[in-house]
C-alpha cells in the first residue's frame, strides 16, 4: 500500500506495471545526477526486468498504401514509400540500396547492407538476402533511373540532395506530412515493413517470409502468422461446434 501511494502522490501514476517501475525510477535518477548533481544513482544496480511484447502490430490496408504513395512530396519519395511496403525492407536497408541491387531482369532487390546513424553496416540479420520485387516496384525504380545523375552501380538508388545518402530525419518529417495530407493515422515508417509481413504471411509459407525479411528467427516471423487472420479459420469453429441433427423417427422406407 505504501508503495502504491509512493507512486500516486509522488510520481502520478495511478497504475504503474511492476516491470517499468525500475526503468522509470533509473531514469528519473539519472536525470537528478545530470541535472541536479546527485552523488549517486540508487537503483542504478537494480536488476530490470525484461518488457514484455504484446505481439500487437500496426498496418496499412493495401488501399491506404496506395493513398500515402499519391500523397508524397516528390517521385522518391513515393517509390521509396512503395518499395517499404511492397517488399520489408527496413529504412536503413533501403537507404543503402544500390543500382546494383536491383535486378530488374530476376524481378529481385537483393539487400547487401543497412545505412544508419552516419555509418554503413550489414544487414541486421548479417546476411545478403533476395527479396522478390512486385512489377508495381519495378515500373517506380525504373522510373527513378531515368534520372540525370546518379544511376551508375554504385549510385544509391534513393538519394540526398547531394547525392549521398538520404537523411533519415528529413524523410522522417515528409513521411508524417504525406500521411497528414493522405488523412491517414499516424503509422510509423517502420509499419510499412509490417505491412508487408501480415499480407505476405497470408500467400507464402512461413519460411520464405522469414527469408525475405531477413528475420534471424522464425519465431519473429510468427507474429505475422498470429496477427493475420485467416478466412478459413471461422468456418473451422463453426463445424467444430455443429450439432448433429437428429434423425427423424420411420424416416427408414422398407423396400
Amino acid at each position: 500500500m505504501l508503495g502504491r501511494h509512493i507512486w500516486e502522490t509522488y510520481f502520478g501514476f495511478r497504475s504503474v506495471p511492476e516491470e517499468r517501475k525500475a526503468l522509470l525510477l533509473d531514469g528519473i535518477f539519472k536525470r537528478a545526477c545530470k541535472l541536479y548533481r546527485l552523488p549517486t544513482n540508487p537503483v542504478r544496480d537494480v536488476e530490470r526486468p525484461t518488457l514484455r511484447s504484446s505481439g500487437d502490430i500496426a498496418v496499412f490496408s493495401p488501399g491506404k498504401v496506395w493513398a500515402l504513395v499519391r500523397a508524397a512530396a516528390s517521385e522518391q519519395d513515393a517509390a521509396i514509400y512503395l518499395t517499404a511496403a511492397f517488399t520489408g525492407l527496413r529504412r536503413g536497408e533501403l537507404v543503402a540500396l544500390r543500382w546494383r541491387d536491383v535486378d530488374f531482369s530476376g524481378s529481385a532487390l537483393r539487400v547487401r547492407g543497412s545505412f544508419s546513424g552516419g555509418q554503413l553496416t550489414t544487414p541486421k540479420s548479417g546476411k545478403v538476402r533476395a527479396v522478390p520485387m512486385a512489377p508495381e516496384v519495378a515500373e517506380a525504380l525504373a522510373r527513378l533511373g531515368q534520372r540525370e545523375h546518379f544511376t551508375t552501380e554504385d549510385d544509391q538508388v534513393f538519394i540526398g540532395a547531394t547525392g549521398s545518402y538520404l537523411d533519415a530525419s528529413a524523410l522522417r518529417r515528409r513521411y508524417a506530412g504525406a500521411l497528414e495530407r493522405a488523412g491517414l493515422r499516424r503509422l510509423r515508417f517502420h509499419d510499412l515493413r509490417h505491412t508487408f509481413g501480415t499480407r505476405m504471411i497470408a500467400k507464402a509459407d512461413i519460411r520464405r517470409v522469414q527469408a525475405w525479411m531477413g528475420h534471424a528467427d522464425v519465431q519473429t516471423t510468427m507474429r505475422y502468422l498470429h496477427f493475420e487472420p485467416r478466412a478459413e479459420d471461422a468456418r473451422l469453429v463453426t463445424e467444430a461446434f455443429r450439432v448433429a441433427e437428429p434423425e427423424v423417427a420411420g424416416s427408414e422406407v422398407d423396400c
